[in-house]
């Protein structure tokens, strides 16, 4: 397993990124983050990939709900911000929900409703965004996975990139959740922070803090997709010092 993650697969990575630029490149806008950020992907990285994005609750359902935040309000605006970088990489990108009031106040996006939905669209991964609640004291964004090797190293890979991002010491864990249970697809659910901390909510509610948010999970997705298309070979190889970008 190892070669899937560590220093060796992230230079790996990069390597590859700048391979293929060398072909392809458009710019892209990036947060404004003060570490180092490639802001030349490719456009066409993802091209032929299908993410699918389902923003948690919304409607009737509204998730937990801090002092000036609601849940599901964060999730689909991080969902959005996500949905702009997968697309700018290539990506298609389809939502359980994606607008306001697009689930009526008075009704429930029901859980298996949506798992139908999301089996039909036969994506290539589904993320699924929620906040956490659970008192004052705990804090930190967590990725968890149900079952499967795939969406094993596809929550692996956004936790790392979320650890990078907020120091973080939560790691990925296994959860019993509807969802990820029945998808027919590599799945995972992000959990962003928890509204539940008055610090954390304020930055959950943040949009900066939400693009930021979700670059770094981008960056996790990519980063799990283009593992695929490296031979078993390359991953096991040390990485070319020259090729490496600096970071």
């Amino acid at each position: 397993m190892s070669h899937w993650s560590g220093p060796r697969m992230r230079k790996w990575i990069r390597i590859f990124i700048v391979l293929v630029t060398l072909e392809a490149v458009m710019g892209m806008s990036v947060p404004q983050k003060d570490v180092y950020i490639d802001p030349n992907l490719p456009g066409s990285l993802l091209k032929g990939r299908t993410v699918i994005l389902d923003p948690g609750h919304g409607g009737k359902d509204p998730g937990a709900r801090g002092l000036i935040a609601q849940e599901d309000q964060v999730n689909l605006a991080v969902a959005l911000d996500l949905r702009q970088w997968l697309q700018d990489s290539g990506a298609k990108v389809k939502m359980t929900w994606e607008k306001p009031g697009q689930i009526p106040s008075f009704k429930k996006y029901r859980v298996y409703q949506r798992v139908k939905w999301i089996n039909r669209t036969q994506g290539n991964a589904l993320i699924d965004i929620h906040c956490n609640s659970a008192g004052s004291r705990w804090s930190g964004p967590q990725t968890f996975y149900w079952d499967g090797t795939s969406s094993y190293h596809l929550a692996y890979d956004v936790q790392k990139e979320l650890q990078y991002f907020t120091h973080t010491k939560r790691r990925v864990a296994r959860i019993d959740q509807y969802v990820l249970r029945y998808a027919r697809m590599p799945a995972i659910n992000v959990e962003l922070g928890f509204i539940s901390n008055p610090q954390e909510e304020r930055l959950l509610a943040n949009p900066g803090y939400q693009r930021e948010l979700s670059w770094y999970i981008f960056l996790g997705i990519e980063q799990w997709f283009l593992k695929g298309r490296l031979p078993e070979h390359v991953l096991k190889s040390p990485p070319p010092g020259h090729l490496l970008i600096p970071g």
